[in-house]
């Protein structure tokens, strides 16, 4: 039987009341994602599927870290957590303890939180008040060379931010769009 205790504050029905449950969530999302996070992208994505709480995130990473379950390294020039051997070994070991619903949503908001920070890091998108609202720029480049540049003009600041977020979340459909249109598809 499990032990419950975690807290259930801040989760939804159905989220993680075990230490040891969310541990093996971590560590499963870690080996599946196969890409490093940092704490804030693990204890978001955690918060974000209403599983785990942020106070039992971060207790279960300072508690993974100290088994060496998950080690922290640099990648992007910032701090991040990866998994180790033992770690992998036993998110495989004791991935069944946990609902595939739970492992699959789990996953899925990583690799979504993996593609957005991507997409922040290799895409620009400038806000700038002008007289008339806010200039948006949106900057898609590969390799170094500026495949688009577009800016737009909007009546406010909340406009520029929501389509600095949609073009965030898939700059490459913006691209595409485009692309699409002025070959006439």
């Amino acid at each position: 039987m499990v032990k419950f205790d975690a807290f259930a504050g801040g989760i939804e029905i159905g989220g993680l009341r075990s230490m040891l449950e969310i541990k093996i969530l971590i560590c499963y999302i870690l080996d599946s994602v196969k890409t490093p996070m940092s704490r804030n992208q693990i204890c978001d994505v955690l918060q974000k599927t209403g599983l785990v709480n942020f106070f039992d995130a971060n207790s279960a990473l300072d508690e993974l870290l100290e088994s060496k379950a998950i080690k922290e390294e640099d990648y992007v020039g910032e701090p991040h957590i990866i998994i180790t051997a033992k770690g992998g070994n036993s998110a495989r070991e004791l991935e069944n303890q946990l609902l595939p619903g739970v492992r699959d949503k789990a996953v899925k908001v990583a690799l979504n939180t993996i593609a957005r920070a991507r997409s922040e890091r290799e895409n620009k998108v400038d806000i700038n008040k002008v007289e008339n609202g806010y200039d948006i720029t949106f900057v898609i480049e590969s390799n170094g060379d500026k495949l688009l540049s577009l800016t737009l003009n909007v009546a406010d600041e909340w406009q520029a931010e929501q389509l600095k977020d949609g073009f965030l979340n898939d700059p490459g459909a913006l691209y595409s769009d485009i692309i699409n249109r002025l070959i006439g598809e």
